[in-house]
C-alpha cells in the first residue's frame, strides 16, 4: 500500500512540476503517466545505480514518443518525466552529513548520488541520440 501511495505522489509530483513550468494543459497527463512509468521502474529495480540508468532510459524514449505524438518539444515532457526519479533526498543526506562534520559518510552518499544522476544524464542522452538518428534514416528512405 506504501508504495501505491508514492507511485501516485510520483505522478502527481510530476504533472504540478508540469503545472509549475506552465507545461500546457493537454501534455500534462504524459508527464505524469512518464513519471510513474519511470519511478515504478526504479522502485522494481531496488535503486541500484542500474536503476537509475534504466529508469531514466525508458522516461526518455517514452518522452520522445510522447512528444512526437503530441507534436511538441520533448523538454516539455523529459524536465517534469524526469523529477520522481531525481536522488534528491541523496543530496540532502549528503549536505545534512556535511553540516554535522562527517566528512566520510558526506562523501560517500554524494558520490552514490553523483553517479546515480550522471547515470540518468547518460541515459537520457542515449534516449535522445537513438531518435535522433531514427528521423534522418526515415527523411533518406521517403526522398528515394
Amino acid at each position: 500500500m506504501d508504495n501505491v501511495i508514492r507511485a501516485l505522489a510520483c505522478m502527481a509530483a510530476a504533472c504540478f512540476f508540469g503545472m509549475i513550468l506552465r507545461q500546457p494543459k493537454s501534455t500534462l497527463i504524459y508527464t505524469a503517466v512518464i513519471g510513474l512509468v519511470g519511478y515504478v521502474i526504479f522502485i522494481l529495480m531496488q535503486g541500484t545505480l542500474l536503476a537509475f540508468f534504466v529508469s531514466g532510459l525508458v522516461v526518455g524514449i517514452l518522452c520522445e514518443l510522447a512528444a512526437r505524438r503530441a507534436k511538441k518539444a520533448t523538454t516539455l515532457f523529459l524536465i517534469s518525466s524526469i523529477i520522481p526519479t531525481v536522488p534528491g533526498l541523496g543530496l540532502y543526506r549528503s549536505m545534512m552529513a556535511l553540516s554535522e562534520n562527517n566528512l566520510e559518510l558526506s562523501l560517500q552518499i554524494g558520490v552514490e548520488t553523483l553517479a546515480g544522476i550522471g547515470a540518468i544524464a547518460l541515459a537520457l542522452t542515449i534516449a535522445t541520440a537513438i531518435f535522433g538518428c531514427i528521423r534522418p534514416l526515415r527523411l533518406q528512405r521517403s526522398r528515394h
